[in-house]
């Protein structure tokens, strides 16, 4: 009987598995016997012609294993890429010698395991680093080889972007504090793609985890590291799958081919960061006189207290907090405090210790300031004249031509505001004919303190004339604004495109997101997907989008990673297949199926992208049908007096 082995992992596991297993073949491979001489860049990688151990060696008791090749090698990255699995406690050294590399352990090796040694592309040619591409070594301390495989992925479960050096992690403890106490019975390391492979693993019952082990301990720290979990236990096995040839051997016999089917199918991996409380105060700074920003670990929420140590005072100072209330800016009020150089303050927060229990953490911090400011006053003359009253302006959004519809006027401070009177500020819509005063909601922004919001159903292609007077808003400070007199339009109402998703119906609560296209995919929008699952973002400026759709679990409005203590695993998102190009005057309803696909895909196609390579490479074949047209008969191949 002939087992092919190549051909049944390709009908068991997808392509990729297929490449990621042909480095278990690499003795198969042929050596090239000679090298060119002059010509192009050698691009031939070394011929592995000998190994100590050989492949799939049993009963191995050696101290370090040789690989020797057909040419000098540089074992550069080998330290750092060479996975061995069973894990080692000690990182065996390595070194060359002529031709061959040399791998020496450092403990002796546990009886009975078959062990994986995964270089990966570590390997190179002295003269132009050419690599070995997924060498690997299986040999046994014991009188048989473990064959069973355990292979997959590993993806961000966010982006579902491919996890690249994440370690991969079999346990043959069930217990989940296994991966947090102790180190695993095997492990992988994933490639650029986000696979990894286990080839060497003995019969039984497993369970999967993958971290990103920042501190190279191999086990998982919550909270500190990215970290997946695959949610049953892993059984692998393998079994022959005989299969007829239609090609008879003789009269009265067949030819039998088969190929070995593993078990289980290809096992995806979503990375989460769990959300872990640990508190700390990371920054305090004092940027200047009136105002001091203060980082923290974890929203403080309203738990901060601050008491100044080195003065005695009372309702110094305002807080003002980003939206997720981890970094605070204090705004000092009083003048009195404000001025001096040193403040000495105590720095009150609720932190939780090991067993995550609340208590009152006080930090004492000294913030320091000092500037010019009594030196400029002694050095001014009395000729000088009273000091000029200072005014601030407001910053804004506002574009004279093609003002966003989609946007309010956005107007922010550059201090906390005292007082603003909202009576102060007009805005008018103008027309050939007249002049019409608007009635506009006036509202402080819920995200960001000093910033107020104007919003109005503007209307396309119109004149607008926002207005402010003088001294209509004051600052805690007593500084009062700058007038305010500015004229813009509006877009056109055929400038912005739109895009609609049909989507199938699900019983989760949606969140439909619009995202920039850049691998950051710094979110747009956000829209609830509610009554019914139609999904419209219209009015999008032209240009190129992402589409992602967030299965909100729990319906809090948000993604939410895993949580590993009551085995949940993050929430699912979605893609798009398609990088979406809005064009102006343009509408596309995209039809998507959301039933779950345990392969978490993300391809996401270009077409502006594909047509213009597709053109590259129709362009580039005419050239050189051209150029082959040019060449004499005869004389193809062979260089012609100048011709480059």
């Amino acid at each position: 009987m002939k087992e092919c082995f190549l051909r049944g992992a390709g009908r068991q596991f997808p392509v990729w598995v297929a490449i990621a297993l042909g480095g278990v073949l690499f003795f198969g491979r042929c050596a090239n016997q000679g090298m060119p001489t002059g010509g192009p860049r050698d691009s031939i990688p070394p011929v592995l012609v000998e190994s100590t151990p050989a492949m799939r060696c049993t009963g191995f008791t050696g101290k370090e294993i040789r690989l020797t090749f057909n040419e000098y090698i540089v074992p550069d990255e080998v330290s750092e890429e060479l996975v061995v699995s069973p894990p080692l406690t000690k990182r065996p050294s390595v070194r060359t010698k002529s031709k061959s590399l040399i791998v020496a352990f450092n403990e002796d090796l546990k009886p009975g395991m078959t062990y994986s040694m995964d270089f990966k592309n570590s390997v190179a040619d002295n003269n132009e680093r050419n690599p070995y591409p997924g060498l690997r070594l299986l040999f046994s301390t014991g009188d048989q080889i473990d064959t069973l495989r355990v292979a997959g992925m590993v993806k961000t479960a966010a982006r579902l972007d491919p996890q690249e050096k994440i370690i991969v992690m079999l346990y043959a403890s069930h217990e989940d504090s296994a991966v947090t106490r102790t180190v695993p019975d095997y492990i992988a390391r994933t490639d650029s793609r986000g696979l990894y492979l286990f080839d060497n693993v003995k019969p039984g019952s497993y369970r999967l985890y993958a971290v990103n082990d920042a501190n190279t301990n191999l086990r998982y720290d919550p909270g500190a590291e990215e970290f997946a979990f695959c949610d049953s236990l892993v059984v692998p096995s393998a079994e022959f799958v005989a299969q007829p040839d239609t090609l008879a051997v003789g009269a009265d016999s067949l030819l039998i081919t088969g190929h070995t089917l593993f078990r289980p199918d290809p096992i995806y991996l979503r990375t989460f960061t769990e959300e872990f409380f640990e508190q700390y105060l990371d920054k305090s700074v004092r940027d200047t006189r009136n105002k001091c920003t203060f980082v923290f670990g974890e929203p403080v929420s309203d738990t901060l207290g601050l008491r100044l140590l080195n003065q005695e005072a009372d309702r110094w100072y305002l807080i003002e907090h980003n939206p997720e209330w981890d970094s605070l800016t204090v705004w000092i009020t009083d003048t009195l405090i404000a001025r001096m150089d040193t403040l000495q303050l105590e720095v009150a927060y609720n932190q939780r210790d090991s067993v995550q229990q609340t208590f009152l953490q006080r930090d004492t911090v000294e913030l320091l300031f000092t500037d010019r400011e009594k030196q400029d006053t002694r050095r001014r003359r009395r000729d000088d004249g009273a000091p000029q009253v200072t005014l601030f302006s407001f910053s804004d959004n506002i574009k004279t031509a093609g003002f966003d519809l989609n946007l309010p006027i956005r107007l922010q401070t550059p201090e906390p505001v005292g007082q603003f009177d909202f009576g102060a500020i007009r805005l008018h819509a103008l027309s050939e004919k007249d002049t019409t005063l608007l009635q506009p909601s006036i509202t402080r922004d819920t995200t960001e303190w000093r910033t107020y919001r104007i919003d109005w159903p503007w209307e396309a292609e119109a004149t607008y004339l926002l207005e402010i007077d003088s001294a209509a808003c004051t600052s805690i400070y007593g500084v009062v604004n700058q007038k305010v007199r500015k004229q813009f339009t509006t877009q056109k109402e055929d400038f912005y495109g739109k895009i609609i998703l049909d989507l199938t119906p699900t019983s989760e609560p949606l969140i439909a997101e619009l995202l920039d296209p850049s691998k950051e995919e710094k979110l747009l929008r956000s829209l609830p997907v509610t009554g019914g699952n139609r999904v419209t973002f219209d009015y999008l400026p032209p240009s190129k989008y992402k589409v992602r759709i967030l299965f909100d679990r729990n319906g809090n409005g948000r993604w939410d990673p895993g949580v590993f203590t009551s085995r949940e695993q993050p929430e699912r998102v979605a893609y798009l297949p398609e990088i979406v190009k809005v064009r102006s005057n343009w509408e596309k309803v995209f039809q998507w199926d959301l039933k779950p696909d345990p392969t978490f895909p993300k391809v996401l196609i270009d077409k502006e992208e594909e047509e213009q390579r597709l053109k590259q490479q129709q362009e580039q074949q005419r050239r050189d049908s051209e150029r082959e047209r040019e060449i004499p008969d005869g004389e193809q191949g062979f260089p012609m007096p100048g011709r480059f």
